[in-house]
């Protein structure tokens, strides 16, 4: 994975810095919220638990007949993302949240596999109900793990990069985003 910046403050930060204020966002919560368009092109947004690897690609866990996964056909599985600690106290100088666009779908392969690991790692109690998602359902009810591939980010972390500084880039990957 390499990080590309379009936007950011003089100086501009470091692959590492950029990468660990990302990490550091992303283990501080356990709840992302993804926007979706429905089939009328009204906006949805959801929450999901997730997981994430080592190669920025989150992984939730949710029902293929949800209205969220439905959501997906209507903009070839191009969603955004937030994540961010609703409990920050909104101090200047303390404030951060994450902003990704990228694609999501069903995690297949060897993706499907690092995203079990990833999600039983983080969610103990969920191990088992995470490997099942890996089992056939041919009914649509059963839990299945989808794996969401950031292209696009938005970074706003005050105290790695100071007062109302946001990062905006790319992330460029040389593999394939679904394995």
């Amino acid at each position: 994975m390499r990080i590309e910046l379009d936007h950011g403050p003089d100086g501009e930060p470091g692959f590492l810095a950029v990468t660990e204020s990302i990490e550091c966002l992303l283990d501080g919560t356990r709840l992302l919220s993804m926007a979706t368009v429905g089939d009328d092109g009204a906006p949805w947004s959801h929450n999901a638990y997730f997981a994430y690897d080592s190669d920025l690609h989150l992984y939730c866990l949710t029902r293929p007949a949800s209205g969220h996964v439905r959501n997906l056909v209507n903009s070839a599985g191009r969603v955004s993302v937030t994540v961010a600690d609703t409990g920050q106290p909104g101090t200047p100088g303390t404030r951060q949240g994450l902003q990704l666009q990228g694609h999501c779908e069903p995690a297949h392969g060897s993706r499907l596999a690092l995203g079990i690991e990833e999600f039983a790692a983080r969610y103990p109690a969920f191990a088992a109900a995470v490997r099942d998602a890996a089992r056939p359902d041919p009914s649509g009810r059963a839990l299945r793990l989808f794996v969401f591939t950031a292209e696009e980010f938005k970074v706003f972390d005050e105290r790695a990069f100071g007062l109302d500084t946001w990062l905006t880039g790319r992330i460029r990957r040389t593999a394939p985003a679904a394995v």
